[in-house]
């Protein structure tokens, strides 16, 4: 963005009619072409088809080097029909006319379209590109928010941090926007707490001999693999081991022999065989 001549204000007509075709929300320039303005109010009373052939009009009569070139691709992606149109249009705006006053609203479109596809590697990536390149723009402020959200969602804590906190000092008196940075900067406390505090340890392994029950030596693994499920939805300890060619089920540890003993009629009225008690230990 270079010598904007339109303010935030003047920009939130064309937000509501962007909303309304993508889905995505954010602030952007104002048309001030009678010939797009047209087009943007066609596309605004449901008249697709009618905008994009008016858009389309312009487009092929303006030359590259003229000064509305990239007002005319930025509206062609306003109201076009799909997806990959919109992004077409809005990266060529970005990349073939990145001085011109609409490339970083292309930028924060083009992130809320990665973000809106679940590519915040994407939005975070736009989003880099628009706080760096386009410091004074007054998107800012909305594109820490898209950027914090990214970050946070793939757990880059601390850059979300940063945008949050970036975007709250950007958006000025800008209540609704503010709020929902504050929400960001909240996200990111919890987030910072949660990742200073410790692990649980998980239990240390038991050593030495154990007090088991030997409950079958079978042939195969998934007749043992099936035989250990068993014994866990009977809330036993269990686990399989290959030993002299079979496979052999053992449950526990018990901590004790008396209660290893308990386990032996329960886990013999459901697998049958010849269940006994056994000190041995965990392999």
């Amino acid at each position: 963005m270079r010598g904007r001549k339109v303010g935030l204000e003047g920009r939130q007509g064309l937000a509501t009619l962007f909303l309304a075709l993508v889905g995505l929300a954010g602030p952007l320039s104002a048309q001030s072409d009678p010939r797009l303005v047209s087009a943007i109010q066609l596309a605004r009373d449901g008249m697709g088809d009618s905008a994009r052939a008016t858009v389309g009009r312009v487009l092929s009569s303006t030359r590259p080097t003229d000064p509305v070139y990239p007002e005319v691709l930025y509206t062609v992606a306003v109201v076009a029909s799909s997806t990959q149109d919109k992004r077409l249009y809005l990266q060529r705006v970005a990349v073939e006319y990145s001085q011109s006053e609409w490339a970083d609203d292309a930028l924060l479109q083009l992130a809320q379209l990665d973000y809106a596809a679940n590519n915040a590697a994407g939005t975070i990536s736009q989003i880099r590109r628009l706080l760096s390149d386009y410091p004074l723009s007054p998107l800012r402020a909305t594109a820490a928010l898209w950027g914090a959200r990214a970050a946070f969602d793939t757990r880059e804590v601390p850059l979300g941090c940063q945008w949050a906190d970036q975007g709250f000092t950007a958006a000025g008196d800008q209540l609704e926007l503010r709020n929902q940075l504050e929400f960001q900067r909240e996200r990111c406390r919890a987030m910072m707490a949660a990742d200073s505090t410790p692990a649980a340890q998980p239990p240390a392994r038991p050593t030495g001999p154990q007090w088991l029950v030997q409950v079958a030596a079978l042939k195969t693994r998934e007749a043992a693999d099936n035989a250990v499920a068993t014994l866990k939805r009977m809330n036993y300890g269990a686990f399989t081991f290959r030993d002299s060619g079979l496979w052999k089920v053992r449950a526990g540890p018990f901590p004790s022999k008396p209660a290893a003993e308990a386990a032996v009629e329960p886990i013999r009225r459901r697998l049958s065989g010849k269940p006994f008690v056994t000190r041995a230990p965990l392999p």
